[in-house]
C-alpha cells in the first residue's frame, strides 16, 4: 500500500468476525503508513498487490493504546495492501506451559477471494530455534568465560577428570549443531551487509522457507523479533534486531579480553615484578585498540560503503602476533591478507570484509584455548594435590548436610555383608595366598569394602528404577545382562550418591567388562566344538588347543564383531518401547553374533579335521594354570583390573574419611 494510490471503500462495510476467546488481546486490523516510494500500483492496474495487514500484538502483557475508536473496515478485495502481516513481537522465553502457548488462529475478515485463507495462524516461533540465526557471534565473551581459570578451579568435573587423563587438554567444539549455527550467523551477517535484509521465513508448517523480506513493510526492531505473514504466500517471516552492532562490539571486547595479561586472567602464578609492566602494556594496548576499532563508527561506514579493514586489521595483525604461539601465526597474516583485499581499489567484497571478521574471531577462540591450555598445565600439580579436599567438599556443597546417603550406605553394606560371609579373599601379595577379611584393620576393610564395591557396579549395574515386582514380566535394561556377582544379596536400585562424578566412566567399564565376557564364551564355545564327541571314530580332537589358535579366533571375532561384543548377548526383545534406531542397534548386534557363531564352528572343525596340525607336545598333560582359559584374554583382564583399581584409589583419596565415620558401613 503506497500514499499514491487512491483507495475507494465499498458501498456495504462488513464488521471483522469477533475474535476467539482465547487469543492474545488485539486491535482491528490497521494499515501503517509505510514509506514514500515509487510503485507500480500508482497507475491503474488489473492485478494489485494484496492488502497489508498489521496487529498491534505483543507477547508481553502490557497496556495497548488506542488513538481512534474502532471502526468497521472494507473486505481485503476492495483495498490496495501488502502480502505482509506484522503479529507483533517474538518473546524470547520458549513457549510452554510458563508463558502460555503461542499457537493461536485468528478468524480473517469475510472475503470474496476464494484464495485467501480462512484462518491466520499465530505460528508458534521460538527465538532460539536452529533455524533462526544467532543475534550474537557464537565467539563471545560468554562462551569463553568458561575458559577462564576462576571457572576451571570450580568445576568438579572437569578437575575429577584430570586425574584419569594427565594430557587433559581444551579443544574446539566442532559438532554438527554448532557448525550448522555458525553458517547460518555468519550467512546472515553477509545478507545484512550486503543489502540490509534481517528477514528470516519460514512455512506454514514451520519449515524453513526462502526469505520472503518485509523491511519495506516492518520497520527495524531495536531488541526483540518481529513476525510477519504472508498471506499470498502463507508464510511467516521474522524481521530480526540487526546483528552488526552486537557483532562489532563483541569482537572488541573479545578481542581486549583475549590479550589482557594472565595475571589480571588467573590471578595466579604471575611474578609480582612482570605484572606492574604488563598491566601497563594491556592498558596502552586496549586504549589504542579502542581508538582504531569504534563499532558505531564502522556500523556507518558499512551502511555508506566506506568500511575499509584493510588498515584496521594490519593493526590488529600486530597486535596478535605479539600475543598468540608462534603456531598461531600464518592464521594472523591470512586475515591480514583477507582484509587487504577490501582495501580501496582491490577486487574484495563486502563479504570479504566479514570474513576477515569471522576468521579473526575464531583465531581469538584458539589463541583462549591456548592460554587455557597452559594454565591448566601449569596448576595441573597443584589441582592433583587438592584434588580430594575439592571433591568432597564439592560434594557436600551439592548433596547438603541433610543428605542421608542412603545409597551409598547400602552399597557399602551389601559389599561389606558379601565379604563377610567368605571363608578367605584370594590375595597374591599375601603370604598366605589369601586374606581373612573379618581380622583385617578397619582402615583396611574399607579400602576392601569399597574395591568389591566398585566391581560390583561394574559387573552388576544398578537399575536405572525400582525392579519390577512380577518376576514373569521383567523389564530389562539396554545394557549387557550380566549374572549378579552375589545372587543372594539384593541389587542397587540406584547408583550410589557419592560416584555421580564417575557415572559415566563405570557405564563404560561395564561395557568393557561385558566385552570381555563375550570373547570368552566364544572362546569357551570353541573349545567345546573341538573336544566334544563325535560319532565319527576317525576324528580325534586336539589334546590341547594352541594359544594361537585362540589369539587368532579372538583376533576374527573381533573383526567380525561390532565395537561392543557384549550387546550381542542382550535379551531385550524389539519392542514398540525401543526407540527405531535402537532397534536397528539390537539386530545389528544379534546378527553379529550369529556371524561369530558360524566362524567359530568353521575353526573348531578345522581343529578337529585330520589334516589340521598337531602340536609336537600334543600327549603333554594340560597344566593346571590353564584350567579357566583365560590365557587369550589376559591383556584385557589386566587393562580392565588396573582401570577398575585406579577409579577406586581416586575415589577413596576424596571419600575415606567419610566411609570411616563410625556406623557408616556397619
Amino acid at each position: 500500500m503506497h500514499d499514491s494510490v487512491k483507495r475507494k471503500p465499498p458501498d456495504d462495510p462488513q464488521p471483522s468476525p469477533p475474535m476467539p476467546h482465547r487469543a492474545p488481546r488485539q486491535l482491528s486490523d490497521w494499515s501503517p503508513d509505510p514509506p514514500h516510494v515509487a510503485s507500480p500500483l500508482a497507475a491503474e492496474a488489473v492485478f494489485k498487490r494484496p492488502r497489508l495487514d498489521k496487529i498491534q500484538t505483543s507477547l508481553r502483557k502490557r497496556p495497548l493504546s488506542r488513538k481512534s475508536p474502532l471502526k468497521p473496515r472494507p473486505p481485503p478485495t476492495a483495498r490496495h495492501g501488502s502480502d505482509i502481516e506484522d503479529l507483533g513481537i517474538v518473546s524470547a522465553a520458549d513457549p510452554g506451559p510458563s508463558s502460555g502457548s503461542l499457537l493461536r488462529l485468528r478468524p480473517a475478515p469475510n472475503s470474496a477471494d476464494p484464495s485467501s485463507p480462512s484462518l491466520v495462524p499465530f505460528f508458534p516461533i521460538d527465538a532460539n530455534s536452529i533455524h533462526i540465526p544467532s543475534a550474537h557471534p557464537l565467539v563471545n565473551r560468554q562462551t569463553l568465560k568458561e575458559l577462564d581459570l576462576d571457572v576451571i578451579l570450580r568445576n568438579p568435573q572437569l578437575r575429577h577428570d584430570l586425574l584419569f587423563d594427565p594430557g587433559l587438554q581444551f579443544r574446539p567444539t566442532c559438532s554438527r549443531r554448532k557448525r550448522n549455527m555458525c553458517e547460518h550467523y555468519w550467512a546472515a551477517v553477509i545478507q545484512e551487509v550486503e543489502s540490509g535484509c534481517t528477514c528470516v521465513s519460514f512455512d506454514s508448517q514451520g519449515k524453513p522457507h526462502s526469505v520472503v523480506c518485509a523491511c519495506a513493510q516492518v520497520p527495524q526492531p531495536s531488541s526483540q523479533p518481529v513476525v510477519a505473514y504472508s498471506s499470498t504466500l502463507n508464510v511467516f517471516t521474522l524481521r530480526m534486531p540487526s546483528r552488526i552492532r552486537n557483532l562489532l562490539t563483541e569482537f572488541l571486547e573479545v578481542l581486549l579480553l583475549v590479550i589482557q595479561p594472565l595475571s589480571s586472567a588467573s590471578g595466579m602464578y604471575v611474578y609480582p615484578s612482570t605484572l606492574k609492566s604488563q598491566m601497563q602494556e594491556h592498558s596502552a594496548q586496549a586504549l589504542y585498540v579502542r581508538s582504531i576499532f569504534d563499532p558505531v563508527l564502522i556500523e556507518q561506514e558499512l551502511k555508506h560503503e566506506l568500511f575499509d579493514p584493510s588498515g584496521l586489521f594490519s593493526a590488529i595483525g600486530t597486535i596478535l602476533k605479539g600475543h598468540c604461539a608462534p603456531m598461531r601465526d600464518r592464521s594472523v597474516e591470512a586475515i591480514v591478507q583477507v582484509a587487504q583485499t577490501c582495501a580501496p581499489g582491490a577486487t574484495g567484497k563486502k563479504r570479504d570484509a566479514v570474513m576477515a571478521v569471522r576468521m579473526c574471531l575464531e583465531i581469538l577462540e584458539l589463541m583462549k584455548l591456548d592460554i587455557a591450555n597452559h594454565q591448566l598445565q601449569m596448576l595441573r600439580p597443584f589441582l592433583i594435590r587438592t584434588s580430594g579436599q575439592f571433591e568432597l567438599k564439592a560434594f557436600k556443597t551439592r548433596k547438603g548436610s541433610e543428605c542421608s546417603l542412603r545409597l551409598t550406605r547400602e552399597w557399602l553394606r551389601l559389599a561389606h555383608t558379601d565379604l563377610l560371609t567368605r571363608e578367605s579373599i584370594p590375595h597374591p601379595g599375601s603370604p598366605s595366598g589369601s586374606l581373612q577379611y573379618s581380622t583385617l584393620p578397619r582402615n583396611q576393610q574399607t579400602y576392601v569394602t569399597v574395591l568389591k564395591g566398585m566391581i560390583d557396579l561394574i559387573f552388576d549395574p544398578p537399575e536405572s528404577s525400582p525392579a519390577p515386582t512380577s518376576p514373569s514380566s521383567p523389564s530389562p535394561p539396554l545394557t549387557p545382562a550380566f549374572q549378579c556377582t552375589s545372587p543372594v544379596l539384593p541389587r542397587l536400585s540406584a547408583p550410589p550418591e557419592t560416584i555421580y562424578l564417575d557415572s559415566t566412566r563405570l557405564a563404560v567399564l561395564s561395557a568393557d567388562a561385558a566385552d570381555v565376557t563375550a570373547i570368552y564364551m566364544f572362546l569357551l564355545l570353541y573349545r567345546q566344538l573341538v573336544h566334544s564327541e563325535l560319532n565319527d571314530s576317525s576324528i580325534s580332537p586336539q589334546e590341547k588347543i594352541e594359544d594361537g589358535d585362540l589369539l587368532r579366533l579372538k583376533t576374527e571375532i573381533r573383526d567380525i564383531g561390532s565395537a561392543r561384543l557384549g550387546y550381542c548377548f542382550s535379551s531385550r526383545l524389539v519392542s514398540d518401547d525401543v526407540e527405531s534406531s535402537r532397534e536397528k542397534d539390537l539386530e545389528r548386534e544379534r546378527n553379529a553374533k550369529q556371524d561369530i557363531v558360524l566362524q567359530v564352528a568353521k575353526r573348531a572343525k578345522e581343529a578337529r579335521s585330520p589334516s589340521a596340525p598337531s602340536s609336537p607336545n600334543g600327549s603333554t598333560p594340560i597344566p593346571t594354570n590353564l584350567a579357566t582359559g583365560m590365557e587369550p584374554l589376559a591383556e584385557e583382564v589386566r587393562s580392565l583390573a588396573e582401570k577398575i583399581s585406579r577409579l577406586a584409589l581416586i575415589h577413596l583419596n576424596a571419600y575415606l574419611a567419610l566411609y570411616e565415620q563410625e556406623g557408616f558401613i556397619v
